[in-house]
């Protein structure tokens, strides 16, 4: 049984526990930012401090999911303490601290793998395999989305909007990556050159220390007793992008798109086909053809043989986000045991984050950018 411990309180660290109860884990201490906030988690040993919890529960494993900023420090504590990591993305604030991450986790000789939840799903997996094959011919466009109504509302105030909380950019650190990281999986290539074009719609927020708002930030008190941020960051992100074997496309990425709960898409068009896959719906995806266009249901035998086990309920039946996210949990938990498995690693976390600096740089100096790789 793995020892499980979580850093964080909120919304995404409910979903850890979850998956930490149905992979029969124990979840032996929680870690809040006041003792208060980690008693009213309502399931582990209660702490307000990383270190103590760490050296009384002695966890197998230390869950992160607290805001971006601790993630570096939180998970390098972990290793020291002789911890294995799984870090919730993106996996820290810039590429210099996901390198101290990765030789804090090379040093302890421990696994660090990234929440990348989406890669859980079978069809991910099914539609990798038929790119590998050559089931869609040569790649020519890979592009797609990922649109979220999460701070639509004017009202809306995110610790994300928090100056030095989130990193160098907002709505790719916070749902890009997940598009970065499902384009070059799925399609086993690697993004090239970036050119992206970054929008603020609304420029000042009003934090009213509300849950999911953290501290107080600095900004000009209101009437009412808030304070007024000033966001310089982006809430939409719109790129062309070059893979490195010639396929090109576009992405947009936004957190102010209305109607659109959590639109993660990926589409591609191949010289002997072409795909749309979208996370709303994610036991279908649509094989588009000059014929016609055929719907592919989710299924476990369309899966790669030693892969499987990822669809567990027959097709016809939905599978969804916490299947998802329990099946990119349980590999990792399996690597942290010494099996051999594969999941999200910290040089796919740090990967996600060349990505983001790319574009940033882009958009602040207007010219496309090439990638490293």
């Amino acid at each position: 049984m793995m020892r499980a411990a979580i850093v964080g309180t909120g919304g995404i660290a409910k979903v850890h526990a979850r998956i930490v109860h149905e992979l029969h884990g124990e979840l032996v201490g929680v870690v809040g930012r006041t003792r208060a906030s980690a008693e009213a988690f309502g399931i582990g040993a209660p702490y307000d401090d990383l270190a103590r919890m760490l050296k009384e529960q002695k966890p197998d494993v230390v869950h992160v999911c607290t805001p971006n900023y601790l993630h570096a420090e939180q998970a390098i504590e972990a290793f020291r303490a002789g911890a294995h990591v799984l870090c919730e993305k993106p996996m820290a604030v810039s590429r210099t601290e996901a390198l101290r991450m990765i030789e804090a986790a090379d040093k302890a000789g421990k696994i660090g793998a990234i929440a990348y939840c989406y890669r859980g799903y079978p069809l991910i997996e099914t539609l990798r395999a038929r790119v590998a094959k050559g089931g869609f011919g040569r790649l020519r466009r890979v592009g797609g989305c990922y649109f979220s109504q999460d701070v639509f509302a004017p009202s809306k105030y995110v610790w994300h909007f928090t100056p030095g909380s989130v990193g160098p950019a907002f709505a790719l650190m916070d749902y890009g990556v997940h598009w970065f990281d499902l384009a070059e999986y799925v399609t086993g290539d690697r993004i090239a050159e970036i050119t992206a074009l970054f929008s603020t719609h609304q420029e000042k927020r009003i934090w009213r220390g509300l849950p999911g708002e953290g501290p107080r930030p600095r900004g000009s008190a209101t009437s009412d007793g808030g304070v007024e941020v000033d966001v310089d960051l982006e809430d939409q992100a719109d790129m062309l992008i070059r893979f490195e074997t010639g396929a090109a496309g576009s992405a947009s990425i936004s957190a102010v798109s209305p109607g659109h709960p959590n639109n993660l898409g990926l589409v591609a068009d191949g010289s002997e086909g072409g795909f749309d896959w979208y996370q709303q719906s994610p036991n279908t995806y649509v094989e588009r053809g000059v014929g016609g266009n055929v719907v592919h249901q989710r299924a476990p035998e369309a899966l790669p043989a030693h892969l499987a086990w990822m669809s567990s309920v027959p097709a016809g039946h939905a599978e969804g986000y916490v299947d998802a996210f329990r099946n990119v949990v349980r590999p990792a938990w399996s690597a942290m045991r010494g099996e051999k498995a594969g999941y999200p690693t910290f040089a796919d976390g740090l990967r996600g984050l060349i990505l983001v600096e790319a574009a940033v740089k882009s958009a602040r100096n207007r010219r496309p950018i090439e990638i490293a790789m």
